[in-house]
């Protein structure tokens, strides 16, 4: 065979191989969505992993604040420690007179989720807040108590009182924003809850307008913590019901 045709036939043999070996556009294409539909899928996987891995750690602290606090309370008669309205001592409030009951540990005071956990953090502050039904004590314009607060072991439903909430976002990062101002909430509204608490703490993605789209810890009396979604408290504002307040003394 002449030596020129072999050489052709060996130059179409290898343009036809890198022909074949390179995709085509519609090939590329394909590839291209089935990237995009496994990243559709696997991103919020992960995002409701890592939302779920910060809920279990919030989870964790306040389980370990609870203990902190019964601790406490056995040793001054069942009282909690005062809060920033009763004194300007920083050493009083709560996160700081349970240290020595948690083994001094700082980070149980700060939410992994809580975006302004460092700001908190810098400031001595903490990413929860107590239930002031339970906590602060009503008093007058001239100092007169008008309604003490109730030692905790005397209350008849602990496990259905809560203790300890989420922070809101919005609520001041310093030491002395360390209560809600549950009283008031049926009157300011659901925007006076929203202002005090974060219901959706835990959540993938962003949160609504009404902060109902995901879930927050709190921690009860009797020392267990639960995750409720943010609709059901809605729900049960809604309702006329405030979380807040203890059942036994709202009437339920």
């Amino acid at each position: 065979m002449n030596l020129n045709i072999l050489n052709r036939k060996r130059k179409v043999y290898s343009k036809s191989a890198r022909i074949r070996r390179a995709f085509t556009l519609i090939e590329l294409l394909v590839v291209m969505a089935i990237i995009g539909i496994l990243a559709g899928l696997l991103f919020p996987a992960l995002g409701r992993a890592s939302s779920k891995s910060k809920q279990i750690k919030c989870a964790s602290n306040m389980k370990q604040i609870g203990l902190g606090m019964l601790m406490y309370m056995d040793d001054f008669d069942g009282r909690l420690p005062r809060t920033g309205q009763e004194t300007m001592n920083t050493n009083e409030m709560f996160i700081h007179k349970i240290h020595s009951y948690v083994g001094n540990s700082e980070s149980i005071r700060l939410c992994p989720a809580d975006p302004t956990r460092m700001e908190r953090l810098r400031n001595r502050g903490a990413s929860y807040i107590l239930n002031d039904f339970i906590s602060v004590p009503v008093i007058d314009p001239f100092g007169r108590v008008l309604a003490p607060l109730p030692k905790l072991s005397q209350l008849r439903q602990p496990s259905a009182t809560m203790l300890l909430f989420e922070v809101a976002d919005e609520y001041g990062p310093t030491i002395s924003v360390d209560h809600a101002h549950s009283r008031t909430w049926l009157n300011s509204g659901w925007k006076g809850v929203i202002d005090d608490i974060r219901p959706d703490r835990h959540r993938v993605g962003s949160s609504n307008a009404d902060r109902t789209e995901g879930y927050a810890n709190y921690l009860f009396v009797d020392g267990h913590v639960e995750s409720i979604h943010g609709k059901e408290i809605k729900r049960k504002f809604d309702a006329g019901i405030n979380v807040a307040h203890p059942p036994e003394l709202r009437g339920n």
